[in-house]
Parts: structure tokens; C-alpha cells; sequence
């Protein structure tokens, strides 16, 4: 009975958090129809568009959050007549369908940059590199490549981009089927008169860049997409030329900046489901109220951090970028820079690292407890040693009228002290954020004769001053993480610097965690049997290292369907079994009396046997020593 009353009031708690939290702005459903429903004839006749989700993107008007916005590209005098265009989106097969309607006075363009209209969209590749590649789409009247560049009056958009091409028209079979669009002109393209606007009807093939629609647990496609829009290029008056770009999430094709829209895609959800499933946010850090507030020490003994959200990041794990939630599993990722000029060499010491949020009253707090062999303090930004946590500030805005993002970094100096960098400078000169740090073991600083432990950070920063309200409003806020890891050897040649992050690099993108601050006192949502709403945590093993066995303790949502999967660092499978499945606190015995000493990895999946939703935990790391 105590357990029973404990699942019901954490689901009171969590369905009147659900209520309290904005909806995403960055995500939209894609309905799936029947295959042999579709025409592409730009004519929107299938009663299928009437029933697919919309949005709207218009010049002047602030755009779904975290990063839509618009500006001037090419402007004489005054914006004549600015962009109000509805895109909708629907799944047919293998195929994602987008309709644009584009009302225009004058549809055209030419050879001269920005004097075309165009749609300019990325859908981002993952059949290949993490981050995935940006793939650009561009349906335009731009001439500029061909070589006849006079307009022809009438004329349609071409195909440019990934499946299309700059110096010609010609496109092969295989770039038809895998990108293809038909437009309705209701008037006359490149020629002086009054038009009423744009018609597109356009389908992207899926599977070529990475996406397989038939999961039972769905796909996200990361999209992003802009609206360029020239007038007046045709009347013989050039002083009243203007163009302007009006973009969901992001508006270039060619790489990944700002953020990307999430096209949500499921094979149950089509035009007769009456309500759409409630998209969770990517992730939910619970508040820390009740507990004492942390010590701004850099020793993360205090309680609060052992009720914290928490993820991993590694150099070169797969397994862990894997278990980050929707797009983050492929637009996280990694990158070495070259140093000097000098070829990369390889990576002796991967860095790895786990990073922790909590918030309590108008705080967020993070916590960083990072395993380094070699610790060393430079000024030069691709070599240091630290971390670097992304958010958005919503009172600050840049020229595409979309909000800044700003990047707090911790990292050590040239006297091999912890120092803040970049926007968290001023904050502290300010009063507005605290940070500790300290060393663990024996670790030592700018010291290549001994093997270092690692150090652990911790920061505390005032939301109010990045333009979040008092109370936080609605508790949406937008972030990424990044480890900085550089190695510096007697021998220069061999020195290297890291960067790997989670969800976002640096303050220009690729993407951005839509996160929400939860109300909900994490005391109250694990008590003694260990329940835990949303998701699986992992809780690590004991005894760490091990031999032969060891015990991982682990979390659990609701009844379901657990197993385990154990990898060597090759990623091979080297053990897999079915766990316990109870609501709540579990344990499993793990021998490894067959295998050989070393580090080994493992992560946990879960179905709910309720929802059918599957879920993979984080990356937990353990060490075999016989």
C-alpha cells in the first residue's frame, strides 16, 4: 500500500507539472498518411493538409523559442511587403512532406546575392559524423552558377544544395527521389506585375539522410529552414528593392548554427489521432528545495548533488553520446583543432566527465567532477582544461532577433588556477555567479612527471540577470555543456587540445536543450523504495573497481520490460541480461568471473509496459581487476 500511495502521488505531481510547463515551440508533429495518398502538384488538394499541424513564420513577429527569428538581407528603403508564410508537415512512407504557402506581391529573382526568393532549408544528415552533417536544401530563383543568367519570365524554382546543383539544372534519378518539390505561381514569376504569392509542395526522403520512421518509438528529424523573400526586383524602380530571411530555429542550409527544429514522427500518430502525444522536454532538472544549499567549494559531498540531474560526456564514446535525449544523441559530438599548423595527433588521455543541475529559488547550481590524467592551465582556448555550460539569455538579442547565448567557462590559467571566462566574467565581477573548484587525489597543475586524478568545479549563477523572471515564469530554459581538455607533453608535437559537448559546442549552435526547471522538490521524488518519475537512473556499482563481481544499483520508473548490455571499449557486447523490473530502486549482480581485467561499460534500457515507451539510461563506466 505505501508503495502503491507513493506511484499515485508522484503522478498527481507529475501530471500537474505537465500542466504548469509551456509546450515546445521547437518541435512540430508530423502526421503520418497512407502510402499512394500524396500528389506533388503544389496544389494542396489532399484532404490530408487540412488535418497537419502548421506553423507560422512571420517577418517582424518574434518566432517559436529558442532561436526563430528574421532579418534584412538587402534593404534600399523600407520592407514593401514582409513574409507571412504558414509550412506544414506531414510523413508518407519513407517520405517527410512540407507544404509553403508563401503569400507575395512579387515572386522571382535573379543572378545578384539575396535578389531571389527561395526557401533555404538543412535537414541534417546522421548517416555518418556526430555532430550530423548539415544538409542544404535551397528551392530558388537564384541564377548565379548558370550560365544563362537572365531571368525567364514564368520560370520555376530550381533544386541547389545536397540533392540539387549550383551550375546547371539537371538533376540525376537518384536526387529526384531523394529530394523533389512542384510550385504553384498565382501569378507570374520574374516579371513586373502584381502576384498573389507561392505555393510549394515538397517531399525529402528520409533513410538517405539517416532516419528510419518505422521505429515503434518514433524519430526525430532535425530540420531548420528560412524564407527569403525579394521585392520589387522586376518594376524597373530600384529604390524600392528590399529582402528580407525569416527562419524557423535557424536559417541557414549549409551549417549547423543556433538551433535546430525537431519534426516529431511516430508510426501510430496520424491524421485521425485526435491528441497528439505530450512531447517531454529534453530534460527536466528538479528543484532544491528542502535540501541545504551546496558549498561553492568545488567538493560536491553536499546532498543536494547526489538528487541532481546528471549526464556523462566523453571523448569517443558512442555509448554516451547515445543515451542523451532526442536530437542530442546525434548533434553532440566532439572535435580536435589543430594546433600551430601541425597534423592532430592522437588523443592519449580522452577526457570524461560528470556534469550535474540542480536550481533552487532563482539559481541554477552545476556541479563537474572530471577525470584528467594530465591538468594543465594555458590561456589559449584549445588547449585549457575546463568546462563550459551554454545557456540563453532571454533579454539579450542579436541581429537576427533571436535571443544571445551565452557561455559561462571555468577553466584553469596560465598560473594553473580555476578562472571564469568569456560571459561568466562579468557575472562574477558582478556578484551575479560564484564558482569553486579543487583537485582530486594527489593531482597536480602544469606538472608532466606525475599521473593526475582530475578536478571537480561547481558553479552557482543568478537566472534573474540572464533576463529569466523572478520565480523563474514558465521554467523553460535553453542549454548545452562542453568538456575542454588539453594535454600539453615535453615533445610539442604531441601536444593536443578536445572539445567535447553536449548538445552545444560554442555560442553559435549546433543546438540547444529545451530544459525545464521542475518545481518539484527532488526530495519528494525519490523516497525509500526509490521511485523516480520520466526516466532510468543509474546509481553506478559497488565495490568500483571489482573482481570478480560487483553490484549495480539502479532506478526505474514504472514496471516494464529491463535489460542490461555490457561493452568492452571496442564497443562489443560482452554480456547482456534481463534485471529485476520493479517501480524503483534495483540491484544486479554482475560476475565477470569470464572476462579480463579492464575498463567496461554498460547501459540499461526500460519499456514501459504501460506507454511502450523505451528509454536508455546513461553510460555507467566500471573497472575489472584481477
Amino acid at each position: 500500500m505505501k508503495q502503491l500511495a507513493v506511484m499515485f502521488s508522484i503522478l498527481f505531481l507529475s501530471t500537474m507539472v505537465v500542466k504548469s510547463q509551456s509546450l515546445r515551440e521547437d518541435m512540430i508533429w508530423a502526421r503520418n498518411v497512407p502510402v499512394g495518398t500524396m500528389v506533388l502538384d503544389g496544389n494542396f488538394n489532399e484532404v490530408a493538409w487540412s488535418k497537419a499541424e502548421s506553423l507560422q513564420v512571420t517577418y517582424g513577429v518574434p518566432g517559436p523559442m529558442p532561436s526563430s527569428g528574421y532579418a534584412p538581407e538587402f534593404q534600399v528603403q523600407s520592407i514593401t511587403d514582409s513574409t507571412h508564410a504558414t509550412v506544414k508537415f506531414l510523413v508518407e512512407g519513407d517520405y517527410l512532406w512540407l507544404a509553403f504557402w508563401i503569400p507575395d506581391s512579387s515572386v522571382g529573382g535573379n543572378s545578384e546575392w539575396a535578389r531571389w526568393d527561395a526557401i533555404l532549408m538543412s535537414v541534417k544528415d546522421k548517416t555518418t559524423a556526430r555532430p550530423a552533417l548539415a544538409g542544404e536544401y535551397f528551392y530558388t530563383w537564384w541564377l548565379a552558377g548558370l550560365p544563362n543568367t537572365t531571368p525567364v519570365v514564368g520560370a520555376p524554382p530550381r533544386f541547389v544544395g545536397k540533392f540539387g546543383n549550383f551550375n546547371d539544372t539537371t538533376r540525376t534519378p537518384e536526387q529526384v527521389e531523394a529530394w523533389d518539390a512542384r510550385t504553384v505561381v498565382l501569378g507570374t514569376s520574374n516579371d513586373g506585375l502584381r502576384d498573389q504569392g507561392w505555393r510549394v509542395e515538397m517531399k525529402v526522403k528520409l533513410s538517405v539522410v539517416g532516419y528510419d520512421v518505422s521505429l515503434p518509438e518514433g524519430e526525430v528529424v532535425a530540420i531548420n529552414f528560412s524564407i527569403w523573400d525579394c521585392d520589387y526586383l522586376f518594376e524597373g524602380d530600384v529604390t524600392k528593392i528590399s529582402t528580407t530571411r525569416t527562419h524557423w530555429q535557424a536559417p541557414w542550409g549549409n551549417a549547423n548554427l543556433f538551433n535546430v527544429g525537431r519534426v516529431m514522427i511516430r508510426p501510430d500518430v496520424d491524421i485521425n489521432t485526435v491528441n497528439l502525444p505530450f512531447t517531454e522536454p529534453d530534460v527536466r532538472i528538479y528543484s532544491g528545495s528542502g535540501l541545504p544549499d551546496p558549498i561553492i567549494d568545488g567538493i560536491l559531498n553536499d546532498e543536494v548533488w547526489s538528487k541532481a540531474y546528471s549526464f556523462n560526456i566523453a571523448w569517443g564514446d558512442t555509448l554516451v553520446r547515445n543515451s542523451y535525449p532526442g536530437v542530442g544523441k546525434f548533434m553532440s559530438g566532439e572535435f580536435q583543432p589543430e594546433l600551430n599548423g601541425n597534423p592532430r595527433p592522437p588523443v592519449l588521455d580522452p577526457s570524461f566527465g560528470n556534469i550535474k543541475f540542480i536550481h533552487k529559488d532563482n539559481f541554477l547550481y552545476v556541479a563537474a567532477s572530471i577525470d584528467d590524467q594530465v591538468i594543465q592551465g594555458t590561456e589559449v582556448f584549445d588547449k585549457c582544461d575546463g568546462i563550459g555550460i551554454h545557456i540563453l539569455q532571454k533579454n539579450a538579442f542579436n541581429g537576427d532577433s533571436f535571443n544571445e547565448v551565452r557561455l559561462l567557462r571555468l577553466s584553469f590559467n596560465q598560473a594553473g588556477i580555476v578562472a571564469p571566462y568569456d560571459y561568466l566574467t562579468s557575472m562574477v565581477d558582478s556578484g551575479y555567479a560564484q564558482f569553486g573548484s579543487s583537485l582530486k587525489g594527489s593531482s597536480t597543475v602544469n606538472n608532466n612527471n606525475d599521473i593526475d586524478e582530475g578536478f571537480n568545479l561547481e558553479l552557482k549563477f543568478d537566472l534573474t540577470k540572464l533576463g529569466y523572471p523572478t520565480g523563474l515564469g514558465d521554467g523553460t530554459v535553453f542549454l548545452g555543456a562542453i568538456l575542454y581538455d588539453g594535454d600539453s607533453f615535453d615533445d610539442t608535437l604531441a601536444n593536443y587540445g578536445t572539445r567535447t559537448w553536449w548538445f552545444r559546442e560554442h555560442a553559435g549552435g549546433p543546438t540547444l536543450a529545451w530544459t525545464y526547471l521542475d518545481p518539484t522538490p527532488a526530495t519528494s521524488i525519490e523516497e525509500e523504495n526509490g521511485t523516480i518519475p520520466q526516466s532510468i537512473v543509474i546509481y553506478g556499482n559497488y565495490p568500483n573497481p571489482f573482481n570478480p563481481s560487483t553490484v549495480i544499483k539502479y532506478s526505474i520508473p514504472a514496471a516494464g520490460e529491463v535489460s542490461i548490455k555490457v561493452f568492452n571499449l571496442l564497443g562489443e557486447v560482452v554480456q547482456s541480461a534481463i534485471l529485476p523490473s520493479l517501480a524503483g530502486i534495483n540491484h544486479y549482480n554482475f560476475d565477470a568471473g569470464n572476462l579480463t581485467s579492464g575498463i567496461y561499460l554498460y547501459q540499461i534500457r526500460f519499456k514501459n509496459s504501460l506507454t511502450n515507451e523505451l528509454v536508455i539510461s546513461n553510460t555507467g563506466k566500471m573497472l575489472l581487476l584481477k
